[in-house]
């Protein structure tokens, strides 16, 4: 995997420097020193532009920090990736390879660089600065932008590395410019000790080529927010209205078609009031939040549906 020459408008990154710290954002981050790409940026990724203050940016002059944790990219194919293994010490890089075999110093190129084959066994021995770990670097545009040039990211993520080989094929059978998803993945998990683990981890995920995928993903559609389920009272009797009701008015304000129950139960398939009311509801509610609000729901169903057997109660036991 070679590295693309096209001319590069600006960085993105997972994180940047906060007073000497290195700190990890739940958006991407967007360097350039161009005042108009950093503009542009903004206006496609939100954020605002701003000068780059979080260092890490290769000494560009600009930074945006963007509310997007997803970005759709165009690949321009698999040499738009380029993979490296190295090892840097306080003299300088004392190792570099490609895996197999090594890729400088002239003297040294194309020999066997001794790496171990297994990515576990590489990933201990840069842990104890025995052996290199991996340089991933990957030019793209913005897909929804392509005019403002080239942006590329670097990271030394082993999760990317492990993915570099489905991501090349993936792009090879794609055999043009692809379009991808560049994610910031969020990554839950409890170690064995029972602590909780959360971090975001760099993904790139091919979708097709430009005539197939749209450069932008259609918005998410809104939820309809759920109706309240209520129905008028049952009308007074006609009759002189007493100063003070002789009987107590009824604790529910729900009224229940008990006819319309059972049809709706025969079409929807449910074998009570509660499940009924449940995908009755579920039917209206829609988009990425169904399940959040069907939760809600369903703690308040139970109260709905002793609401309504009360109320077929009271009608059924009401003389006629």
């Amino acid at each position: 995997m070679t590295q693309s020459t096209a001319a590069r408008a600006g960085r993105f990154h997972s994180g940047r420097l906060s007073e000497g710290l290195p700190q990890a954002l739940d958006a991407w981050r967007v360097t350039t020193d161009d005042a108009d790409v950093a503009a542009r940026v903004a206006g496609f990724l939100g954020g605002e532009p701003r000068p780059n203050e979080g260092t890490g940016g290769a000494g560009l002059a600009y930074e945006v920090l963007t509310s997007r944790e997803s970005v759709r990219v165009l690949l321009a194919g698999p040499d738009a990736v380029a993979a490296h293994m190295v090892l840097w010490s306080s003299t300088g890089l004392i190792h570099h390879c490609d895996g197999v075999e090594f890729l400088s110093p002239e003297e040294k190129k194309g020999q066997p660089c001794g790496c171990p084959p297994l990515l576990e066994d590489r990933k201990l021995a840069a842990r104890d600065k025995r052996g290199p770990a991996p340089s991933v670097d990957i030019t793209f545009q913005i897909a929804a932008a392509p005019e403002l040039g080239a942006f590329h990211f670097m990271t030394a993520s082993w999760q990317m590395a492990a993915q570099l080989s489905d991501l090349t094929d993936a792009l090879e059978r794609v055999n043009g410019p692809a379009v991808c998803d560049l994610t910031m993945e969020l990554v839950v998990y409890t170690t064995k000790a029972g602590r909780d683990v959360c971090y975001r981890k760099p993904v790139v995920t091919v979708l097709g080529s430009p005539d197939t995928v749209a450069p932008e993903p259609p918005p998410a559609a809104e939820p309809t927010p759920a109706p309240a389920v209520s129905a008028p009272r049952r009308k007074a009797r006609p009759g002189p209205e007493p100063t003070t009701p002789s009987v107590p008015e009824p604790r529910h304000t729900v009224s229940v078609d008990a006819a319309l129950l059972r049809r709706a139960a025969r079409v929807l398939g449910t074998d009570d009031h509660q499940e009924t009311v449940i995908a009755a509801l579920s039917e209206i509610v829609a988009g990425r939040q169904q399940t959040a609000e069907l939760a809600r729901l369903r703690e308040h169903v139970g109260r709905i549906a002793d609401i309504a057997r009360q109320a077929l109660q009271d009608r059924d036991s009401s003389p006629t």
